[in-house]
């Protein structure tokens, strides 16, 4: 199904602006608030003729793998109650999934599309860093020069709806309405070529296995069975193609190093402590929070505490500044050579699938997997292989700034022969 536009009805994330709908964040001291005027994105998406419906949950200041705040509650999975819908653009991904609208916007600092796009079994793209604008959502006054790391993008039900919207969200800002449009990249040059899957290299990501070559490395999943026969899939299909296929090793490439290295370019990027923005002021709180959180009056959720204090172990224990940029650069670099011999990488978008409620709580580094390419500012697009044990799997394929059109072209072939599907929840059961 592409997209016309005219008619079709779009959700938002909640963190996005639009008049009278709520505008929280999912933070309590902005709860009763409401949006005035839409961001640049959304004015082109509603000029371009489609209807927004209304908004979809999130996590607490959308930091987080779950979409789950004390202002709206828990979002649930509707391939599982049980599930987890993932974050931070989790609501409004199991909205779609639920066949509430085909299409929906997201944002991503560090996998907020991707991963509700795995949970729920939907096509997700985070475009290449500073492509699109990101003005109009709670973060305008705290997000620093992070505009190219956080990158407003799309779930939907088919893989040829990706691009369309994407044109359309594309373009810098005018920089009288925001004072960092000189941040943004300009609009890319959109080729609109048949990409050639014959002469196409694919470098296919896994675990080596063996002893960890990190101490990082011992906290980040191991890739499950389902996640991994996913992988399979889209690299045979591709093989068979005429596609070549290049195995590359995640410990090869530091992937020890890629939650630090995202870490320390969003902290670089000039942005605010996260939790100034939990408390949306300088006025913040300090370890008697955690006291009040167990006695039930503290207005923020565990895994926010969390990252607040996870913040100030990481500057406490991590070398200067400088030093860690630098460190990221090298990361970066090793990461480019590797598109010295292949144009696209498929790994998976998560280690493990169907995650329960809560259980990112135990696998919180996994999210390396998709903050790395925010942090490199890589285009990455998010692509569901069906149903293992009835929850759904998928992959991301990533490329160099600027190759969303590859990506998606990619995506698009891979569902047009029905290897890449959404499965409608409880379709199976009927």
């Amino acid at each position: 199904m592409a997209l016309s536009g005219e008619g079709v009805p779009i959700l938002l994330k909640e963190a996005f602006e639009y008049p009278g709908f709520p505008y929280t964040n999912g933070l309590m001291c902005r709860k009763g608030r409401r949006g005035a005027r839409p961001g640049p994105a959304v004015r082109r998406i509603e000029a371009a003729g489609f209807v927004v419906l209304g908004t979809g949950n999130v996590s607490e200041a959308c930091m987080w793998m779950e979409s789950y705040n004390l202002v709206y509650g828990r979002s649930r999975n509707p391939h599982g109650l049980h599930l987890s819908p993932g974050g931070s653009s989790g609501g409004t991904a199991a909205l779609v999934a639920a066949l509430g609208a085909p299409v929906a916007l997201t944002a991503d600092i560090g996998g907020s599309t991707r991963i509700p796009a795995l949970l729920n079994g939907l096509f997700g793209h985070k475009p290449t860093g500073g492509i699109c604008p990101n003005l109009g959502t709670h973060l305008d006054e705290f997000h620093g020069a992070v505009c190219r790391i956080c990158q407003m993008g799309m779930v939907c039900r088919h893989a040829e709806d990706l691009l369309p919207l994407l044109k359309i969200m594309a373009g810098p800002p005018d920089p009288k309405e925001d004072p960092l449009a000189y941040e943004y990249r300009p609009c890319p040059v959109w080729h609109g070529k048949d990409v050639d899957l014959g002469s196409l290299t694919v470098g296919c990501l896994s675990f080596r296995g063996g002893w960890p070559t990190s101490a990082m490395e011992v906290l980040i999943s191991s890739i499950g069975k389902g996640q991994s026969l996913a992988v399979e899939r889209a690299v045979e299909w591709l093989r068979a193609q005429g596609a070549t296929i290049h195995p590359l090793y995640l410990e090869d490439l530091e992937v020890g190093q890629w939650f630090e290295s995202w870490s320390t370019r969003v902290q670089g990027a000039g942005t605010a402590r996260f939790r100034e923005v939990l408390c949306q002021s300088k006025r913040t709180f300090g370890l008697a929070e955690i006291l009040r959180y167990l006695m039930g009056l503290s207005p923020h959720t565990l895994p926010a505490l969390g990252l607040a204090f996870l913040e100030d172990a990481v500057e406490m224990i991590s070398p200067s500044m400088e030093k860690r940029l630098l460190q990221a650069q090298e990361v970066e670099q090793l990461l480019r050579q590797s598109f010295q011999r292949c144009q696209v990488l498929i790994m998976p978008t998560l280690p493990r699938h169907g995650l329960r409620h809560d259980e990112p709580l135990l696998r919180v580094f996994d999210s390396c997997f998709t903050s790395i390419w925010n942090a490199m500012e890589f285009p990455s697009t998010a692509v569901p292989l069906g149903l293992h044990a009835g929850a759904p799997v998928g992959v991301q394929i990533v490329s160099l700034p600027n190759n969303d059109e590859l990506t998606i072209s990619i995506a698009q072939k891979l569902h047009a022969a029905c290897v890449a599907r959404c499965e409608t929840p409880g379709a199976n059961e009927r």
